[in-house]
């Protein structure tokens, strides 16, 4: 009984593992993108006039100012993820920290048209961890060892023009690359030592796509902008490898499985309007709203559902004097999965998540330096496939700290 115990263990934890492995795939917004949007909490629909735009809303780049505009952002991130009672009655933290240029991006007028080139990474997920609990519920010693690698590429070219003094058009053509590696050994060794179980899983995964974004920005009048994008990712190859081992001291020999699998990763059809107000020359406020499509797909054997979402966003900007400026936001990042029902089995995670930003600026007469970050935090229930309750309590925090600067030719 207690090596039945000990598999129906360590297979519950497998489980759960296997579903909320990789990136953050159940949240829109993980990590800010842009030097001025960034500080603004991406409300920028509706801005978007600087290379960030290039992401947020192309037509804004049309009314960049300079021969040559430049920026790039680089972020340090920490995101924590808490699961109460997950292993054996006791909380599970994952951690996830990554240093990375998350942006870049250049603007050159061409005739009447603004065409650029950026790089964005909306998305980046590193975790290593190895963790070990004592547990009573099966007398035995519980070790996770677990490095998780994940990241989301966009880069690609933008082109903008203005139809007239109120009115501009845009467009970007973003490369959309995503790599994933994942390496898991768990294990549950009996305190007595006469039963043990070990598993031991890698996967890595490949994907290559195109999102296209097309912007409109108009001005219908004096101090007042409005935005709108459209955008969908979609996936013209994927490859997954699966491989996977497990012994128990009462197997002969390990067994072990090699899979491939290509089949490909839907994305949502994502529109968004944004509005900014100009009340004087100091002061700039904004306001988006981003809505996603549900959709559904099967990747690996197994179905994901998506439900719509709608997240919002507003953001400040005030100019002390030419040479300070201070930027701050608030954003909404709300899962894309189902809410959790008690009598159902084998569902995500539901994280609803509130966040906000500030940043200061530093100008001279070509170029800007910007600091500062952001923070958000949720909380919200997890299937616990096989629990004694079936659900769990989750937290979710991040923060990220960002250094950006710009320059104007």
């Amino acid at each position: 009984m207690k090596k039945i115990n000990l598999q129906g263990a360590l297979v519950c934890a497998l489980i759960l593992l296997a579903t909320i492995s990789g990136a953050d795939e159940f949240h829109y917004n993980n990590i800010l993108i842009g030097d001025r949007a960034s500080g603004m909490g991406g409300a920028y629909i509706a801005v978007s006039d600087d290379p960030g735009g290039m992401y947020f809303n192309p037509a804004g780049i049309a009314y960049s100012t300079g021969k040559n505009l430049s920026a790039s952002v680089n972020a340090y991130s920490v995101s924590n993820r808490t699961y109460k009672g997950v292993v054996g009655g006791q909380d599970w933290t994952r951690t996830s920290a990554t240093l990375l240029p998350n942006f870049f991006g250049i603007i050159q007028p061409i005739g009447k048209f603004k065409v650029g080139f950026s790089y964005a990474v909306p998305d980046s997920n590193q975790e290593d961890q190895d963790q070990k609990f004592l547990r009573s519920d099966v007398a035995a010693t519980h070790i996770i060892n677990f490095n998780n690698k994940n990241d989301t590429n966009l880069f690609g070219p933008s082109v903008a023009v203005q139809l007239n003094n109120s009115l501009s058009v845009g467009t970007t053509l973003y490369l959309h690359k995503r790599s994933t590696e994942a390496i898991l050994n768990n294990s549950i060794v009996s305190d007595s030592g006469t039963g043990y179980v070990w598993k031991g899983q890698y996967t890595e995964s490949d994907e290559w796509g195109v999102k296209p974004i097309v912007g409109i920005m108009w001005a219908p009048m004096d101090k007042l902008s409005v935005g709108m994008t459209f955008s969908k990712t979609v996936i013209l190859s994927s490859k997954i490898l699966t491989q996977s081992t497990i012994s128990s001291d009462t197997a002969t020999l390990p067994v072990r499985t090699f899979d491939t699998y290509t089949n490909k990763r839907k994305y949502p059809y994502q529109v968004s309007t944004g509005v900014a107000f100009f009340p004087n020359s100091s002061l700039l406020l904004s306001g988006d709203i981003n809505y996603y499509s549900a959709f559904d797909y099967t990747l690996v054997n197994t179905v994901n559902n998506r439900e719509a979402v709608i997240n919002g966003a507003i953001g400040a900007e005030y100019y002390f004097n030419k040479n300070w400026a201070i930027r701050s936001g608030l954003f909404t990042d709300f899962s894309n999965t189902p809410k959790i029902i008690n009598d159902t089995t084998d569902q995500y995670e539901h994280i609803d998540m509130f966040g906000g930003s500030l940043t200061a600026s530093y100008f001279t007469k070509n170029t800007s330096i910007s600091c500062g970050g952001s923070y958000k935090y949720g909380s919200g229930k997890a299937k616990v496939i096989g629990g004694a309750s079936g659900i769990q309590d989750v937290t979710a925090d991040n923060w990220t700290m960002f250094i950006s600067s710009s320059y104007t030719y």
